[in-house]
């Protein structure tokens, strides 16, 4: 539809449709792949007893991993020219995602206005998803910071121009922790069940994840990216970041996985995730954390729903990377498949 640049910010029109080629079978082998990577060790993504127990009943594909494909299969025909990912409005679970599943991706364009910059403007699409049978199984609403034509990377990468040197590195103030916070009371491995959450408690994520040109990479193809700005050194040298920047969805992806030790580990159901917003770029060598706030707890029978606000850190908790909203439920400690799993 657009040639072989993909497009720019002028070529999108409110209303345009785009059902994108290739579509994509997702494997157990990929589920592990990136759920490893991102050290989200979820059972409900790896492990096909506990699963069985919840109300999937196998093993579901990490929603991140989802994610990550949607935005990859979709980028030649939307973001190819992207200068960067603002974020997501919403995410919608609308039916659940098992290993061996075919997506295809519809995207309509919903949105477009300038920005405070003269060489890109803002751009927002729905990405409807569909599998194999043709049922819809997943809509997420994203938005992009997209280059103007003249002003495109690519276009002076052809020309031979002069490169933009490396972006500074950001500096901030390290956000404050109070005693209660840095206390090592937090519950231990068995993690988290429903009645274990509190609204108005922080959760500090004990681990923390070195991110690599060579992660980026490599979650960058499994997803079918095809953004140059996570691929190309030399497109990269004309960007305004000056070097290959981390894909959002891998960001995304490992700060829920760093955090599933403490939120992961009793799950019932990933209701997904909403109000994405990506604050600071990630780069090659670039240390992430996250924190996150126990927002509401709405109790059921057997398990109940969880809300929280992650926030992603870099630079020694000085500088947020990207802070989500995100919807969990989870078992209470008696109804938790672990009973049923360990009963002998």
């Amino acid at each position: 539809m657009f040639g072989g640049f993909g497009p720019f910010f002028e070529d999108f029109e409110i209303g345009q449709v785009i059902r994108h080629r290739p579509c994509r079978t997702l494997e157990q082998s990929d589920n592990v792949l990136w759920s490893t990577l991102t050290l989200d060790y979820t059972p409900l993504y790896l492990d096909s007893v506990y699963a069985s127990y919840t109300e999937y009943g196998k093993v579901i594909v990490n929603p991140r991993l989802v994610h990550s494909t949607v935005i990859g299969l979709s980028t030649r025909d939307t973001s190819i020219n992207t200068l960067a990912f603002l974020g997501i409005d919403y995410e919608e679970m609308r039916r659940p995602i098992y290993p061996g599943d075919t997506l295809c991706v519809e995207t309509e364009v919903v949105g477009k206005r300038e920005s405070k910059r003269p060489n890109v403007g803002v751009v927002s699409w729905v990405h409807r998803v569909f599998n194999q049978r043709g049922e819809p199984v997943y809509e997420i609403r994203r938005n992009n910071l997209v280059y103007k034509r003249s002003y495109s990377p690519w276009l002076k990468f052809l020309e031979g121009g002069e490169a933009k040197p490396e972006i500074n590195v950001q500096k901030g103030e390290r956000i404050g922790l109070n005693k209660e916070e840095r206390s090592l009371s937090h519950p231990g491995w068995e993690g988290r069940y429903l009645e274990d959450f509190t609204p108005g408690e922080t959760v500090i994520h004990r681990l923390g994840r070195t991110v690599s040109q060579y992660d980026n990479l490599l979650t960058t193809v499994l997803s079918m990216n095809t953004a140059t700005l996570h691929l190309d050194d030399e497109y990269m040298k004309y960007h305004e970041y000056g070097k290959p920047v981390v894909q959002g969805p891998f960001v995304v992806g490992v700060g829920t996985g760093i955090s599933s030790f403490e939120l992961g580990g009793n799950i019932s159901a990933d209701r997904g995730i909403r109000e994405l917003k990506l604050r600071a770029p990630v780069f090659d060598g670039d240390t992430l954390h996250a924190v996150s706030e126990v927002v509401e707890v709405q109790p059921g029978k057997e398990s109940g729903r969880v809300t929280l606000r992650t926030r992603i850190y870099k630079n020694n908790l000085s500088v947020e990377v990207a802070t989500f909203i995100r919807e969990i439920e989870v078992f209470r400690r008696e109804s938790s498949p672990w009973v049923k799993i360990w009963k002998g």
